[in-house]
């Protein structure tokens, strides 16, 4: 869905941005993200180096060497898995950071409002055109925010919209063989 930021006034393009929920929530997903990475990433060391020292030093031959060899696409997943985590909790910071620049470069709602109050008043008390300079310099002023707060949604959207490119996050492998329990209780 393609927005026509242009097309609306100040007023709601501001109230948009100062209504919405900020950039906490993204902030936190940031960090969420990162924690998980971060989790993912020590158990996928914590597989290997069990792995490696039963391999190496307790447990030898075949079976270990299968073992090893089923273990080994689990801890690729973790560390595959951990780095998109890490990439979106860089999107989620990429994001909040396009909000916060939207934010700034938003003219507030109180400054419009405040604007167009003034204009009234000068309609109001304009009697034989005494405010027509009043009312000109004010009128190009909100054509100022009305440009500005369409140019800091575009940014916003545009900037967003590349931060929202994520790489999909894939279930680990099965490593186990179904069958794998009927056969064992057949052989007992």
């Amino acid at each position: 869905m393609v927005f026509d930021f242009a097309a609306r006034p100040p007023e709601i393009n501001s109230a948009l941005m100062y209504s919405g929920a900020g950039a906490g929530p993204l902030m936190a997903a940031s960090s969420a993200f990162n924690s998980l990475s971060a989790e993912l990433s020590s158990n996928a060391a914590s597989y290997q180096t069990v792995i490696s020292q039963l391999t190496d030093t307790e447990w030898r031959g075949p079976s270990a060497q299968a073992m090893a060899a089923a273990a080994q696409p689990f801890i690729s997943w973790l560390t595959t898995t951990s780095g998109q985590l890490r990439e979106a909790a860089i999107q989620a910071a990429a994001s909040a950071a396009a909000y916060e620049a939207a934010f700034a470069a938003t003219v507030p709602p109180a400054v419009i409002a405040a604007n167009r109050a003034q204009l009234a008043n000068l309609v109001a008390t304009n009697i034989l055109d005494r405010n027509a300079a009043a009312i000109a310099a004010n009128e190009a002023t909100y054509a100022e925010f009305w440009e500005q707060d369409a140019a800091a949604m575009y940014g916003y959207a545009a900037n967003s919209a590349a931060a929202a490119k994520l790489s999909p996050l894939t279930p680990p492998a099965q490593n186990t063989n179904p069958s794998g329990q009927g056969a064992q209780a057949a052989a007992v």
